[in-house]
């Protein structure tokens, strides 16, 4: 928990579902629910903070017109405004954090550079957390801002080596300042393996699961191939995908007419499906962590995943599943069949991912990897 009387400021956009929220969770956590003022943009994601913490008690400050990115590109008038814009959301910010006497302003961001000009924030400590992969930078302004502004007060955080390497490339920052654009692992809650069951492997089924948005970075699309390949030579495999999503209407449609590959929609209870589930599966694009994979690991779970993003980061191949290209079907779907085949590797890969989640994404790990961000210690 966090220091006794302390008061972080938490700048965030709440989600139905998904990684960033279930940091926030932890975050909110770790900080104290008590110690924590949520500013929030809009009043219909307050539907969503029950997911994420008790709302009893949580205190919210809805502020609709905090500017969200600093891009200062456009003709001189323009940038003018954009700069008021700006100072005016620094102060506001400012004020904010006076006024509550807080000793850290936090920026939660799913989307790469908003809000990242309140780096600019003076005499207090700032943390940028970024749970999204960046493009490029905008403009100049971006590298202007973390070159000048980030030090020992002033910290990016991602959630993958992975993610912090192409943080570091696109947003161009130099070697100096290298050093406070930090990796905590995302993590799942202490209390998480209380209600784990057993897991309940069916001798005439086998199930071959994933979690997730049904969107196109998470790869649904090779995702349907392979699980046709693999269910056309096995009669007694299913492949389940759980989540909802701006696709899974039209996969949801697709998987009406297949035999044994279904798209089961949201769940909130996905422990239910991983305490049935023989392997787990993900063929993202790109992922900057990938928060489902780690939960099948505390399953016990052995892993079929791409070799994108922070998801190699969780998988080693060969130690605790397979990685593959995101867009190579038929390795995807020789690695699945290889497990299905080997109930012996199955388990030993699952009790080394249990272990390695063990070492690196338990609540436990995640606090004290926070402890050095905010107290170094």
């Amino acid at each position: 928990m966090a220091r006794a009387k302390e008061t972080h400021l938490i700048i965030t956009k709440l989600y139905d579902f998904g990684g960033t929220n279930n940091h926030l969770k932890e975050l909110i956590a770790y900080l104290g629910k008590d110690n924590v003022i949520l500013v929030l943009a809009n009043v219909n994601e307050l539907n969503y903070l029950k997911e994420i913490t008790d709302p009893a008690g949580v205190k919210v400050i809805l502020q609709r017109n905090l500017h969200p990115y600093a891009h200062l590109q456009y003709r001189f008038t323009t940038n003018v405004k954009e700069f008021f814009k700006i100072i005016y959301a620094i102060a506001l910010i400012k004020l904010l954090s006076l006024k509550y006497n807080c000793v850290t302003v936090n920026i939660c961001s799913a989307e790469a550079e908003k809000y990242l000009y309140l780096l600019w924030l003076p005499f207090i400590k700032v943390f940028y957390f970024l749970h999204s992969t960046p493009q490029p930078k905008y403009t100049g302004f971006t590298s202007f801002t973390c070159n000048k502004t980030l030090g020992n007060h002033k910290t990016i955080v991602t959630v993958s080596n992975a993610n912090r390497t192409v943080v570091l490339k696109n947003w161009e920052i130099t070697d100096p300042k290298k050093q406070f654009v930090k990796v905590v692992y995302n993590c799942l809650p202490a209390d998480y393996e209380k209600d784990i069951k057993p897991r309940v492997n069916s001798e005439s089924q086998q199930v071959v699961l994933t979690l997730g948005h049904v969107i196109d970075y998470k790869n649904p699309t090779t995702w349907l191939t392979v699980a046709k390949m693999v269910t056309a030579i096995n009669a007694n495999v299913v492949f389940k995908w759980v989540g909802s999503g701006p696709l899974y209407s039209d996969f949801e449609k697709l998987g009406k007419d297949l035999d044994r590959i279904r798209f089961e929609g949201y769940s909130n209870n996905p422990k239910s499906y991983l305490a049935k589930a023989d392997i787990y599966y993900q063929p993202s694009i790109y992922e900057t962590h990938g928060i489902a994979v780690v939960e099948a690991m505390a399953h016990g779970l052995s892993c079929v995943v791409s070799n994108a993003g922070g998801l190699p980061e969780s998988v080693l191949n060969g130690y605790n599943g397979f990685l593959a290209d995101a867009n190579n079907a038929e390795t995807q779907a020789d690695a699945i069949q290889k497990l299905l085949n080997d109930g012996h590797e199955r388990s030993n890969f699952g009790s080394k991912g249990y272990k390695r989640y063990q070492e690196l994404f338990t609540y436990a790990s995640f606090k004290k990897n926070m402890d050095a961000l905010y107290y170094n210690a």
